[in-house]
């Protein structure tokens, strides 16, 4: 009973300040008389223009919240959407007098990826770096950003930034399925293959491990060497000229560096290329490559079940 006498207090005097100022309401916040005011829909508080941009853009710059409470500080409501886009609003031209365009359109587009991020909830996760969003993917935890100037990897799990494997060989993050499918595609198309085609695909395969291998490697070696004594000089602070006249110097030597390293591989890369071809002629052979009109391979992955 004493709340509803209160609340009918209230009222009368809010009702009485309306008649004693036909001008304008006073802001809830600011206690001011000010024609630019809004209605806020939830609640029926009306709050001049400049105290709840203010409010807003505290709320969404420093406290990344989507759910914003009335600028009353008594009120339990919360700040409808659309009053949010009313005040925003980057199409408004009056509202240049409180906030310039630019402005609007920032906290806009904040309050908006804000409230995707909330709507999701653990079904998305952002870069550590760049912040961008990725809503999930079934089996996968090992994430690359796909932003250009980006290209942090992530484990989606924990969203801490990781660039090798060794994040998911200890602790409670584990590797999706799709992460051990991109990790074993070979493995899985050796073995899900049937064996004429990896026949049909084994001069190719043969040449490329053999031949074209080692000019990888040739290539390769002294690239990444190279990229590692641009960024130690970077790191020095050296000029650009200096460190790009360094680097051209030393890419020939490099070359010649890498020749060991080209010869070397051979000693694995023809062990594969005959085990390649030993795979390929073994699932030729029908007892290996089909058991009862059935693939092996699906015999060992999907047994049969015997139904009485």
């Amino acid at each position: 009973m004493v709340k509803n006498q209160k609340k009918a207090e209230e009222h009368k005097k809010e009702i009485e300040g309306r008649k004693s100022n036909p001008a304008g309401l006073r802001c809830c916040k600011c206690k001011v008389l000010n024609v630019w005011r809004i209605k806020l829909r939830q609640c029926g508080h009306f709050v001049c223009i400049t105290c709840i941009l203010e409010h807003i853009m505290y709320w969404i710059e420093e406290e990344n919240k989507v759910r914003i409470k009335c600028t009353k500080s008594t009120c339990p409501k919360h700040i409808h959407e659309n009053d949010i886009d009313a005040v925003l609003d980057p199409d408004n031209d009056d509202l240049e007098t409180f906030m310039k365009r630019a402005k609007r359109e920032y906290l806009l587009h904040e309050h908006r990826k804000h409230s995707i991020y909330y709507a999701f909830a653990g079904l998305i996760q952002r870069c550590p770096l760049c912040k961008a969003l990725y809503t999930e993917y079934n089996g996968c935890n090992f994430v690359q950003c796909v932003n250009i100037r980006c290209k942090q990897r992530f484990c989606w799990l924990c969203n801490e930034p990781t660039e090798s494997l060794q994040h998911f060989a200890g602790g409670t993050c584990k590797l999706g399925w799709d992460d051990l499918f991109k990790i074993c595609f070979i493995l899985k198309f050796l073995a899900f293959t049937e064996g004429c085609l990896l026949i049909i695909f084994l001069p190719l395969v043969s040449t490329t491990l053999i031949y074209f291998g080692p000019l990888l490697v040739l290539i390769t070696f002294p690239y990444h060497i190279i990229l590692l004594f641009r960024e130690c000089m970077r790191g020095m602070g050296k000029p650009p000229w200096v460190i790009t006249t360094l680097a051209v110097a030393l890419y020939p030597i490099m070359m010649l560096a890498a020749v060991p390293f080209a010869i070397g591989s051979l000693i694995f890369l023809i062990p594969m290329s005959v085990a390649y071809c030993t795979i390929a002629i073994i699932k030729c052979i029908p007892a290996f490559s089909r058991i009862n009109g059935v693939p092996f391979y699906e015999k060992i992955m999907k047994p049969t079940v015997n139904m009485k």
